[in-house]
């Protein structure tokens, strides 16, 4: 009598799971349908918020199987940091970015791994450091202050948006990696996608493959053409432009000499021999990217990290230390030599007026500050904002329509001198 009952519940819940599967798959169908049907856009868009779709229904469906995705969730949020994969929801031009409400495949699978550690895992310790959360609270008071003040709101909101995304995204690398053997599998993880993507900017330096595949990430040919790209030969792998490739290469490749020089003895041989294969291909993606600023940020950042290295050792391990590093330095520059031309061609060669545009860029910026020093002129408003403040003899926000190429300076003129 147990038996049937156990059996009869059994067939009860296959039941009920093969119903939520079917509903999953009608639903699928039916958001598909009303996509190409309302999908006034590109293609791209279309296929982009049908893959979102997809992905959302198949991770709920996962979920209620109890199948055991999360590793593959966990790879896939790593692997998204090298693939411009995201959509933008009612985009109101090509020019602002944002200039829609951006949706990632990040942000997808950061929601998803903090949604599994709150409700799976005992998440009970802080996450953030208190500096860290008083310092990102005040950052949200200006950013959202610039926009209420500011504006534009609408692009401001958009802004708004993709700030706080970039806060959960951080929350989730900080939730889910806070175990020892989740933190190597980020690195391992860091490690894999900048060995692929100094192998695709190599492929795309030497036969010009994969390119033109804006959908994929390649970039398309006008935001090739913006960043100089067909004059210097620069490639921005999957990441869209050769500036944005080199920005997140630069940022992440301290993560993977980290463990390296600090030796980390929970880090395997193999896992080293990987680590140290893609600090090579990294080095090389940031060469072929052509970006000037992103070299000297290595040049800064590489050394500091050497000497803090020399500091944490003990007596009798700084020769094998200065050894392996000065061993290392030379197959580096080995192995990269023959870049050198390249390196030097960027270095004295003519760059089009992209070094002389930066000194009236900055003049335009500083009288922006200048004029709103407290809350900026409003969060994704430096365009609309730009021509007013423009007193440059060549009017360089006709001539070279653009934000100002300084981070620090962009960022100012927009939320203020405290933001």
């Amino acid at each position: 009598m147990v038996n049937q009952t156990v059996a009869s519940n059994n067939k009860l819940d296959l039941a009920k799971r093969f119903a939520v599967l079917c509903a999953l798959i009608a639903g699928a169908c039916i958001l598909g349908y009303g996509i190409v049907i309302a999908g006034d856009g590109p293609s791209s868009r279309i296929i982009g918020v049908g893959a979102v779709l997809t992905l959302m229904l198949g991770a709920v469906t996962a979920f209620y199987f109890e199948l055991p995705v999360i590793i593959a969730v966990r790879y896939a949020f790593v692997a998204s940091f090298f693939f411009k994969g995201d959509v933008s929801l009612f985009k109101i031009n090509e020019m602002e970015d944002p200039s829609g409400l951006n949706l990632s495949l990040t942000l997808f699978t950061a929601v998803i791994l903090v949604v599994h550690d709150h409700f799976y895992e005992d998440t009970s310790e802080r996450v953030f450091p208190s500096t860290f959360i008083y310092l990102t609270v005040a950052l949200s008071v200006c950013v959202v202050a610039s926009v209420l003040y500011a504006g534009p709101i609408v692009l401001g909101g958009f802004s708004i948006f993709s700030f706080f995304t970039s806060v959960l995204i951080a929350y989730a690398v900080a939730l889910h990696f806070s175990r020892r053997e989740r933190v190597i599998d980020l690195v391992v993880g860091i490690s894999l996608g900048l060995l692929l993507t100094g192998i695709v900017a190599l492929s795309q330096f030497s036969i010009d493959f994969p390119t033109n595949f804006p959908n994929f990430g390649t970039g398309t040919e006008d935001e090739l053409l913006g960043t100089q790209s067909e004059l210097l030969s620069r490639v921005p792998a999957f990441l869209r432009t050769p500036t944005e490739m080199a920005w997140v290469v630069t940022s992440l490749l301290p993560v993977v000499l980290t463990p390296l020089l600090c030796r980390v003895k929970s880090i395997g041989s193999y896992q080293r021999i990987v680590l140290a294969v893609a600090a090579l291909s990294g080095l090389a993606a940031v060469i072929l990217s052509v970006a000037r600023g992103s070299w000297i940020a290595l040049l800064a950042v590489i050394p500091l990290m050497l000497v803090f290295g020399w500091f944490r050792l003990s007596a009798y391990e700084k020769k094998p230390y200065l050894i392996s590093v000065v061993s290392a330095v030379f197959v580096a520059c080995l192995l990269l030599s023959p870049f050198a031309g390249k390196i030097y061609d960027r270095l004295t060669g003519d760059d089009e007026g992209s070094a002389q545009i930066r000194l009236p860029l900055m003049e335009t910026a500083f009288r922006m500050i200048d004029d709103n020093p407290l809350v900026g002129v409003g969060l994704n408003g430096y365009r609309t904002h730009m021509t007013k403040y423009d007193e440059t003899g060549i009017f360089v926000s006709q001539v070279f329509p653009n934000p100002v190429h300084n981070i620090f300076a962009h960022i100012t003129a927009e939320i203020g001198v405290p933001g």
